[in-house]
């Protein structure tokens, strides 16, 4: 399952930079050579994960793209935590990858959630929002920052007591997507720190 969550992460990749989903970029990426990449994209496809033509370009399914978006998420936080822990940089993507498939739900979330509040050196009982995953809730405390922003929140709904469930994380680029009183928003980063909030 490793080999296939590994092509899972680097298609979704590709299609996070917007590059294209081709053999060749996906050889590249994994550094496999093409005829091996071309193997296991046959059997992606026999599995659901992908569609596939030979010669054009690979796009996820839904039950691909849950996937490869999961893994690399969980990439992302392992190497947040080994970077938090003093591991040389050129060590850090190297461990990530064998940590990535091995790190339990649970485990990734409590990990998340503390380097990003250490990070923001946010108070121990509450959580900046951008230490929420895809699903987690939590519960609007405070507003931080300059006047301007705070009205600007408050306005959109983000008010104290207000419920808050993370669609997107902070861990894609792209905007942070929420949803609040019943209203999709998208947040940059920079302003989803500012938006503390207390899980029950």
């Amino acid at each position: 399952m490793e080999r296939i969550e590994e092509y899972l992460e680097a298609i979704f990749r590709l299609k996070e930079s917007n590059r294209p989903l081709t053999t060749g970029n996906l050889s590249k990426v994994l550094g496999i050579a093409p005829a091996s990449v071309t193997q296991m994209l046959k059997k992606l496809f026999k599995l659901g994960y992908i569609s596939y033509v030979p010669y054009q370009e690979v796009s996820l399914t839904a039950k691909g793209e849950k996937i490869g978006r999961k893994v690399l998420r969980k990439h992302r936080v392992a190497e947040r935590f080994l970077r938090q822990m003093g591991i040389p940089e050129a060590k850090v993507h190297e461990q990530a990858c064998e940590l990535e498939h091995h790190l339990p739900d649970e485990l990734e979330r409590a990990i998340h959630r503390k380097t990003e509040g250490e990070k923001l050196h946010v108070p121990k009982r509450l959580l900046p929002l951008t230490a929420l995953l895809e699903g987690e809730e939590g519960v609007v405390e405070r507003l931080v920052g300059g006047r301007g922003l705070c009205e600007r929140l408050s306005a959109m709904g983000l008010t104290p007591g207000t419920k808050v469930r993370v669609l997107r994380s902070s861990l894609f680029r792209g905007p942070l997507l929420i949803s609040v009183r019943g209203t999709e928003l998208a947040l940059g980063r920079g302003v989803a720190e500012k938006i503390l909030l207390r899980r029950d």
